[in-house]
């Protein structure tokens, strides 16, 4: 489990605080009518961590998406690709095939992978085979031919840009886009979410900001503006055979048709507990199944977010620690002293971390209350706390309760932090703990 430390990919554009950010893939199948129809869906990626960005071969029996290994780094090098057999339900790790954003070539015969901001082709093996990009900083790529490709560029800009792979030239078209440019089926043209006002406006308090779906025709380069989107999404979408758009928002998906621009239609309501935070929707391309990427359950991001934070303490990194509070967050210690704000929190953890180098924090949940009445959830267990000092060794242990507080974010996923923390100390141990 990792603290997301970028925001451009997969929930971008929504993090004022730190977040765990661990993601699961589903297949279902698929009925497409008045309303989607999904039956036996499962999760296929089964991994604490990131896994996302699914994407279906053109035979419709293999998919393939990207799962965190070792970092959710910028230069997707902590990341590789795995293969699905949606017959067996096999998955096979493209060790070789490093990266974010795994797509079937057209013909199923190659890979593409985005990492350190270049599409690079590999075999089905893994193995790479070049460079298809000379760009530096690409967080997203749409491929239409050898030559062509719509960009999505991970700067302060959030460009949309056409790349000529001859010429090696860019052609900025759009900024402050918040997705991929995804093609529009049978068009030498993409959409993608933007939002406005960009950039936000500085010392503005909080402003609220408008996504709107907009399309890049590759031939004339001009952008539209096609609808204004009246929710809160992270504003991944997905083309259907129909010529209409799904994209979701928490456990509801929408359609929207160019016919009705001005409607979006809800035609998805997850009701598992492990779908309530749907960022992706991917279609196989018969129309017969369905890929989801979802935020678990409230259980397990509490239990990952406290995994997190310990592992944050051991790593004497105060920064981490803190981030997983609320920007008003509150902890007493112990000792009966008050540390109030992310801010104060790090810097006493902070100052802590440098009186006694060998200081260590551990605490171990033992119940999880989720509310039913409100967007809150208790925990308590135990704590452990050990270092030296001038007399010798302490070792405190004793119990302790944090109170958490879910909101939904601009991109409609649901976000947990800590409001508070109290701790009760009930046993010490050791030379030192007299002048603890």
């Amino acid at each position: 489990m990792r603290i997301f430390a970028h925001a451009v990919l997969a929930f971008f554009a929504v993090a004022v605080h730190a977040q765990i950010l661990t993601t699961e893939v589903w297949v279902g199948k698929l009925e497409m009518g008045e309303k989607l129809v999904v039956t036996e869906l499962r999760n296929v990626s089964e991994h604490a961590g990131y896994d996302n960005q699914p994407a279906f071969f053109p035979d419709g029996r293999t998919m393939v998406y990207t799962s965190e290994v070792a970092s959710l780094a910028d230069n997707g090098l902590g990341l590789h690709a795995f293969f699905v057999d949606l017959n067996t339900w096999a998955r096979t790790p493209l060790i070789g095939a490093r990266g974010f954003s795994p797509t079937p070539t057209a013909d199923g015969r190659n890979l593409m992978m985005l990492r350190e901001g270049r599409v690079w082709l590999h075999e089905l093996d893994g193995r790479e085979v070049r460079a298809l990009t000379e760009t530096k900083d690409a967080g997203y790529y749409a491929r239409f031919d050898d030559r062509t490709y719509a960009l999505f560029m991970n700067d302060k800009d959030r460009r949309i840009v056409i790349y000529d792979a001859r010429a090696k030239s860019l052609d900025t078209r759009a900024i402050g886009a918040n997705t991929a440019p995804y093609r529009i089926p049978g068009q030498q043209a993409v959409t993608f979410v933007a939002e406005e006002p960009f950039p936000r406006p500085e010392n503005a308090g909080v402003v609220a900001r408008t996504q709107f779906l907009r399309r890049l025709d590759l031939k004339t380069r001009e952008v539209t503006t096609l609808a204004t989107i009246p929710f809160k999404t992270g504003g991944q979408h997905v083309w259907t055979s129909r010529g209409t758009i799904l994209i979701a928002s928490g456990p509801t998906i929408y359609e929207w048709s160019p016919a009705r621009s001005e409607e979006w239609k809800p035609v998805y309501q997850a009701e598992h507990p492990d779908l309530q935070g749907i960022s992706r929707v991917a279609l196989s391309p018969k129309g017969d199944r369905i890929a989801l990427v979802s935020t678990p359950r409230a259980e397990t991001v509490l239990r990952e977010s406290r995994t997190a934070s310990n592992r944050a303490l051991a790593a004497r990194d105060a920064g981490g620690a803190a981030s997983l509070f609320s920007s008003d967050g509150k902890v007493t210690a112990s000792s009966g002293r008050t540390f109030e704000g992310r801010e104060g929190i790090e810097k006493a953890l902070a100052e802590q971390f440098a009186q006694h180098p060998d200081i260590v924090f551990e605490r171990t949940p033992e119940t999880l209350a989720i509310s039913g009445t409100d967007n809150a959830a208790s925990e308590r267990g135990t704590w452990t706390g050990n270092w030296t000092n001038a007399a010798g060794p302490v070792s405190v242990h004793g119990e302790y309760m944090a109170v958490w507080r879910r909101t939904i974010g601009d991109n409609g996923i649901p976000s947990w932090t800590t409001q508070s923390e109290l701790f009760a100390a009930l046993a010490c141990a050791g030379a030192g703990c007299a002048s603890r």
